[in-house]
């Protein structure tokens, strides 16, 4: 997920594009590792082309731990596999009930830093939910380790 050429200073090219499904777009956000807050990609520059994946650091989170563990009831979020979370991840359903992507939030254990995964109309044929989760196992260590 980090392996170079990069975008936003920090997320892999080819896995972006795998996960989003073509290989030329658009990506603009943070521009370095150190200083990483976001990264959004598109298929193109253009404000008509939504974001297929967004990619967010919150730190500091500005809610509590209580409203995470809200947005996972809301979502119908299931816990994020051992050794990933704390955190969870969801289907984004559109309003036909028809699954169009998937999100992972995992944050540090006392909330003070969340990180925040949307994939929306990803690759056909991939388990959107396992791309967000593996971005988050990649990310964590990176993003939301302490600082001494």
């Amino acid at each position: 997920m980090t392996t170079p050429p990069v975008e936003c200073g920090l997320l892999s090219s080819q896995a972006i594009g795998r996960a989003i499904g073509f290989s030329n777009f658009y990506a603009t956000g943070s521009t370095s590792a150190n200083d990483f807050s976001h990264c959004v990609v598109s298929k193109s520059p253009s404000i008509r082309d939504k974001a297929s994946m967004t990619v967010e650091l919150h730190n500091p989170f500005p809610s509590t731990m209580q409203s995470l563990e809200n947005g996972k009831v809301r979502d119908r979020g299931v816990a994020l596999p051992n050794g990933i979370g704390p955190g969870y991840s969801a289907s984004i359903v559109d309003t036909d009930g028809n699954i169009v992507g998937a999100k992972a939030f995992a944050w540090t254990q006392d909330g003070t830093k969340v990180l925040a995964i949307q994939i929306v109309k990803g690759a056909p044929g991939r388990d959107h939910q396992a791309d967000a989760i593996e971005f988050a196992r990649q990310l964590r260590p990176l993003l939301l380790t302490s600082t001494p």
